[in-house]
């Protein structure tokens, strides 16, 4: 028999899969922008959250506001879940795909090598002022728990040596199949090399070749299936921020306002030390936006430093960069070591998460192996709009934290992303400036050094 509890739990359901409905028919039919969607999940969920709250105030830990919750947050659950799935095969390909795209030439690897060295060591720096940033804001645990439901407290890290330890696989297959990210991170690393290696070895080239064509089938691939799951975030932020609603977490938005406030802080203090060192290059700020102004709000309004490639080199070409350093710099610029997708953004998230949990996350024990992680991380960072999601994900699992924060900060995420994306963008053009003033300044020391021995051999002669 049909009760009254049941039959107002089955009409609120009926709401929320109306309104899931509606998102569907926004995107199909009216071609709403994924942004857009998004922040229309935001709010459809608190408003739907709101009404349960209201209504269903008494019985929401058991009883019909129970039940309508356990449905919604089925969705919600089932979203993170293909978050997860996907984490080991992204790694995988991500990583590889990178290390693969150094170059044959001898002169164009030296390049590479100190472009990628560059970008993964500013990265590093990156993360630390970052951590000094967020420190000023006064995220807690009680406030943060308004983002998330703490089921399970985790233990935080033994020591920095035991953590780099679980880096190395007691198995190979093991590693791709155990519940450790570590390990895969490792494998993934040594098959890039290899195929590097195999690459630059005349007889077995043609092998490499094999691989880079069955490789790149693979990465496309994998590509598709993480462009599928992230199509389903105004779904899955749509139960989550219905369900944290309806429990009474108002305070959810306020978090997530010192969120982008702290983001935006330490996007902002970077760009000026980009600024700076570019001055101490002999590019000043006139010459600097003069040559990347129209790139850098390129990148801001696109979200995508891939889609910003062409301008990133046309800038770099401008500030007299060399063509060859200034396409390996824009390029390497997109998959590794950037600073807004890979050093600000992951290292905060990271942070909040270990203080959601209870962890003291300004400790050196949490904190090094942390910018170990993000500077790994940073090596395969997509160039799209939702890499810094990506990234935040391996960074999270490489911890030992759960991922549930970084899907809740993806309901702002179209926000942060813009400064993002910029600083990428920008952060590719000082390791361009950089590396060629470097080469120019190697060069220029080696034709010394060969004149003065032309000299010397001529006075001999004369002799």
């Amino acid at each position: 028999m049909l009760t009254l509890s049941t039959l107002y739990a089955l009409i609120a359901l009926a709401i929320f899969a109306g309104l899931i409905a509606f998102l569907i028919i926004a995107h199909a039919k009216f071609k709403w922008k994924f942004s857009v969607r998004v922040v229309a999940a935001l709010g459809l969920g608190a408003l739907f959250g709101t009404a349960v709250n209201l209504l269903f105030k008494d019985s929401l830990n058991s009883g019909t506001g129970a039940t309508v919750l356990e449905w919604v947050n089925l969705i919600g659950t089932g979203f993170t879940y293909l978050l997860k799935f996907i984490i080991v095969p992204l790694i995988v390909v991500s990583i590889v795909n990178a290390i693969g795209k150094t170059t044959s030439s001898k002169e164009g690897a030296k390049k590479a090598g100190r472009i990628v060295a560059f970008l993964l060591i500013t990265t590093a720096v990156v993360a630390v002022i970052s951590i000094a940033v967020l420190s000023v804001f006064p995220f807690t645990q009680e406030g943060l728990n308004s983002l998330v439901d703490q089921n399970t407290t985790l233990a935080p890290p033994n020591s920095v040596a035991e953590t780099l330890l679980n880096l190395i696989p007691t198995s190979f297959f093991g590693a791709l199949a155990g519940d450790g990210i570590l390990p895969v991170v490792f494998v993934a690393a040594l098959i890039g090399f290899a195929f590097v290696a195999l690459k630059k070895d005349e007889t077995t080239r043609p092998s490499a070749e094999k691989f880079e064509k069955g490789w790149t089938v693979a990465y496309d691939f994998v590509l598709k299936i993480v462009d599928y799951i992230i199509e389903l975030t105004p779904y899955g932020i749509l139960a989550i921020i219905a369900t944290r609603i309806a429990k009474g977490n108002w305070q959810m938005f306020a978090q997530l306002g010192m969120f982008i406030g702290a983001s935006f802080a330490a996007m902002i203090l970077v760009f000026g030390l980009h600024i700076l060192a570019l001055f101490f290059l002999g590019c000043g700020p006139k010459k600097y936006f003069s040559a990347s102004g129209v790139t850098l709000l390129n990148a801001f309004t696109t979200r995508s430093s891939a889609a910003t490639l062409p301008l990133t080199q046309n800038s770099l070409r401008r500030l007299g960069v060399d063509e060859a350093t200034a396409d390996l710099a824009s390029t390497l610029g997109t998959c590794v070591g950037q600073h807004g997708c890979a050093g600000v953004y992951p290292t905060m998230v990271a942070i909040l998460a270990g203080i959601a949990q209870g962890w003291n996350s300004y400790s050196l024990l949490f904190l090094v192996p942390l910018v170990i992680y993000v500077v790994i991380a940073s090596i395969g960072t997509a160039g799209v709009g939702g890499g810094a999601f990506n990234v935040s994900l391996l960074v999270l699992t490489l911890v030992g934290l759960p991922i549930e924060l970084a899907v809740i900060f993806m309901a702002v995420d179209f926000i942060v992303d813009m400064g993002r994306t910029a600083l990428n963008v920008s952060d590719s053009i000082l390791a361009g400036v950089v590396v060629h003033k470097w080469s120019a300044r190697k060069q220029t020391k080696v034709k010394g050094a060969r004149t003065g021995a032309d000299k010397d051999l001529g006075g001999i002669e004369n002799a």
